[in-house]
């Protein structure tokens, strides 16, 4: 059975089992119940199981992306054979997290945009100081940075493969011809066939940058489809979307992409840039007293340092003077003070 297939039959069964499936869609998973011996058997079990509802109970009310980390960490040690088998546990963190998408609706920078009816989402989100390694139906894996939302459809890899990015995450995509991949963010989008790039669009930033390690990309306005520039390996594109202006230029592919290995690379960096990604990377709040800060830059590789470190190297390279205040709330970060 084929992993989108078996992802499919899983969410009919985690619908049956809550009572949250559609008629027509019970005649799928009937058919399904009724090709073998070893599915019936499953299905039953899965029914009479006394103690099923109350794992449901718990799953709704532990964190998703804390249950979504702990199944990916688990498939990164499996291979796709052991994968396809493991079908009916990972079904419901895919049902679970699709849920959300079928019920609510996609934040987007500050707008709600309505889901189609009768579309079912998965959707992976990781909060500050979080990371997910994702691997999609398609055998694409992608890296999912800190403070990022990722979406698409349950028809991924079947009749599409488009993809909703809020964040930053790196694709290494499995190439296919027929179906191009489009991740989505902003007013772009961003069009392969099997390549290996970085994307990151923060609602909160004016950029949009985009990194090619290896392959090619094509950049398309997200209105009109309109192709503005194709990217060659090595080259980022950022595009500004305040001024709606698009600039090329040669970079160090590794200096945008390290992030994904857990290190932190920063070459003559604005100190506003500097603060953005150590709060997202390390949950903290950085309030900075004196606007003199900000005309300095910071040069270093952050591989396992604490924040403290961090802090104390920035102290003797750039002068300036900190204050970190604990927090005894895990839902209120750490507060830094920074001044000149």
């Amino acid at each position: 059975m084929k992993l989108f297939k078996s992802i499919e039959i899983g969410q009919l069964l985690g619908k049956y089992l809550t009572g949250k499936e559609y008629k027509e869609e019970f005649s799928t998973l009937q058919e399904w119940i009724n090709q073998n011996d070893e599915n019936r058997k499953l299905f039953k079990s899965l029914k009479e199981e006394k103690n099923m509802a109350d794992s449901f109970d718990e799953f709704e009310a532990i964190n998703k992306e804390i249950a979504w980390k702990r199944y990916v960490a688990h498939v990164d040690n499996l291979s796709l054979r052991k994968l396809i088998n493991w079908w009916k546990f990972a079904a419901v963190f895919f049902f679970l997290i699709g849920c959300a998408g079928v019920l609510g609706y996609l934040v987007e920078k500050n707008n709600l945009l309505p889901l189609k009816a009768n579309e079912n989402f998965t959707t992976i989100s990781t909060n500050y100081g979080q990371n997910s390694k994702v691997i999609l139906p398609d055998s694409s894996v992608v890296w999912v940075n800190s403070g990022t939302t990722l979406s698409y459809n349950t028809n991924f890899a079947v009749n599409n493969r488009k993809i909703k990015l809020i964040g930053q995450a790196f694709f290494h995509i499995a190439r296919n011809e027929k179906m191009p991949l489009v991740v989505a963010s902003n007013d772009l989008e961003i069009k392969v066939l099997g390549t290996r790039f970085d994307v990151s669009s923060y609602p909160e930033d004016k950029n949009i940058s985009i990194v090619l390690e290896s392959g090619s990309v094509e950049i398309l306005k997200a209105k009109d489809h309109s192709v503005i520039q194709k990217l060659k390996p090595g080259e980022k594109a950022e595009f500004d979307t305040e001024n709606r202006r698009l600039s090329i230029s040669n970079v160090d592919v590794y200096n945008y992409t390290s992030w994904k290995d857990g290190v932190l690379i920063f070459k003559d960096e604005s100190m506003t840039k500097v603060f953005e990604k150590l709060e997202r990377k390390y949950n903290i709040d950085v309030e900075v007293k004196s606007n003199k800060v900000y005309q300095l830059a910071f040069n270093a590789t952050i591989v396992n340092e604490s924040i403290e470190e961090i802090f104390d190297l920035m102290k003797f390279s750039c002068a300036i003077k900190y204050t970190i205040i604990p927090s005894r709330d895990p839902n209120i970060p750490v507060k830094v003070l920074i001044c000149k």
